[in-house]
């Protein structure tokens, strides 16, 4: 079979592969059984791939507005099976300390670090260090401990403002543009669908939130959805939450923070 594959190809023109896999290395998934949770950015599904079957690492970051699915590429990294070396951390909820007693113990292969631009400098430097050396390093007591680790970093963030350049250029930077309203629907129907509400509902959910709030994302529909599912009254149900949502929503708190801190003389 072997000698016919390589007639057909010099046949027409190609030529096959001599390589064989690296010992001890073992190809990912296809792309649909890890990100099938996530629509859309096929492109960024393949490069992920490609990432995390590649014998040396590529570190990727995610950057976007919120609501544009990030996390949920990490998670679905988190979740594959068989990938036991996997170390999620919340960049806003991470101490040093932590993070560094962690990665001496578990050594995991792939670091998943969400909203990193609340990482502290200090984290930075750290991680630069690991990304840029493979070498972790911990000053304790006067003492130095010190381990090398091959790991693939794949990080979020809502913006590069907070990172420092040294680190930011260690990443593949790649930036999802926000849902057109195609994508949009598609997204929040399923999602609403899959939470239990009707297909009207699903559909007026999606249109209002889009057509009505200043900044929308898949949250909201999903938070409304859950909000209104029993509702006797449904489209009177959304109508009002889509009313809180523009007269309670964050838009609205800064504009009452900004006046508080008027009046109060702060």
């Amino acid at each position: 079979m072997k000698e016919v594959m390589h007639q057909f190809c010099n046949a027409i023109g190609l030529r096959m592969s001599s390589r064989t896999p690296v010992a001890g290395f073992k190809r990912i998934e296809p792309i649909g059984k890890i990100f099938d949770k996530i629509m859309h950015y096929e492109g960024i599904k393949r490069t992920f791939l490609r990432s995390l079957n590649s014998e040396e690492s590529v570190h990727i970051l995610l950057v976007s507005p919120p609501g544009q699915a990030k996390t949920l590429f990490l998670k679905c990294i988190l979740e594959t099976p068989g990938q036991k070396k996997v170390f999620f951390i919340i960049g806003s909820n991470a101490s040093k300390a932590c993070i560094i007693d962690d990665l001496f113990d578990l050594r995991p292969k792939y670091l998943l670090v969400d909203e990193i631009e609340h990482l502290k400098s200090e984290y930075q430097t750290m991680l630069l260090s690991l990304m840029e050396t493979g070498i972790l390093t911990q000053t304790m007591h006067g003492k130095v401990k010190q381990t090398n680790m091959k790991t693939w970093v794949f990080a979020t963030s809502n913006g590069t403002k907070r990172l420092s350049e040294p680190l930011l250029s260690r990443f593949r930077v790649m930036y999802i543009n926000e849902y057109d309203f195609a994508q949009f629907y598609e997204i929040s129907t399923k999602k609403l669908l899959d939470e239990g509400l009707s297909e009207y509902a699903a559909d007026e959910i999606t249109k209002s939130v889009w057509k009505h709030l200043p900044n929308p994302n898949i949250r909201n529909c999903v938070q409304i959805g859950r909000l209104v599912k029993n509702e006797p009254n449904i489209e009177m149900a959304i109508a009002e939450e889509i009313q809180n949502f523009k007269e309670y929503g964050k838009e609205e708190q800064d504009g009452y923070r900004v006046y508080k801190e008027k009046v109060s003389g702060l």
